[in-house]
């Protein structure tokens, strides 16, 4: 199956997604995707919830919370659902043991993502969140435009022209392609998800080179800023 973000941004069954967006654009598009219904669904949240009393949906949804990371992994690996969303909660990783508990969180959604469409989800990305999120097969990071500039005022570049353009606000969607390579080795190898970084996060490197038509605003090999209409 495929879920639609955006219009530019769909998932897919068997990938594991990590998404930072605001609270609203993931609620309009779990709540106005009809097709979305007709498929298991399976909600998991940690210690709290920004969206789950927003989500319009009784059918085929299934809401489990887990308050430890261990209990995460465990939901994970018991779940038959074709779309698991998993709301990020940087607390199930504090304390000493975070690198290890977040080893294997990061090889539970990678399983999951096997038959299932895997979602991480945080309304804004942290250490913790970019840490997990090196696996995933895809990193979105949505945001809403600024309001379009007071009658009167000068943009500079097209670009600015047409964000201020008649016709549905637009989204910014930066997308990274985070493949496997370089981070796990089968039969062992090195950790997946490595050591917490100490620095600025940023999005992870490594993996295939971004697809598709986008419009670079910063050009790279791994990522891409892309309009969503």
């Amino acid at each position: 199956m495929e879920f639609d973000l955006c219009p530019a941004v769909t998932l897919q069954t068997g990938s594991y997604n990590a998404v930072a967006a605001p609270a609203d654009l993931i609620l309009a598009a779990l709540n106005s995707d009809g097709e979305l219904q007709r498929f298991m669904f399976l909600y998991v949240s940690g210690n709290y919830s920004r969206i789950l009393n927003g989500v319009h949906r009784t059918k085929n949804f299934d809401v489990r919370r887990a308050f430890t990371a261990f209990q995460l992994v465990t939901i994970l690996s018991e779940a038959y659902h074709t779309v698991i969303l998993v709301e990020h909660d940087p607390t199930l990783y504090d304390g000493p043991e975070r690198n290890m508990l977040m080893a294997q969180v990061t090889r539970a959604l990678k399983s999951a993502a096997e038959e299932a469409m895997v979602i991480l989800y945080a309304p804004s990305p942290d250490r913790a969140f970019h840490t997990l999120a090196k696996q995933a097969d895809r990193v979105f990071h949505l945001s809403p435009l600024p309001a379009p500039l007071p009658e009167g005022r000068t943009s500079r570049g097209r670009f600015r022209q047409a964000m201020r353009a008649p016709g549905p606000r637009l989204q910014t969607t930066l997308e990274a392609f985070n493949g496997t390579n370089n981070h796990e080795q089968p039969h062992g190898g090195k950790d997946p998800c490595g050591t917490m970084e100490t620095g600025n996060p940023g999005i992870a490197q490594g993996g295939p080179e971004v697809r598709g038509t986008a419009r670079p605003d910063d050009p790279g090999p791994q990522q891409r800023r892309l309009l969503c209409f």
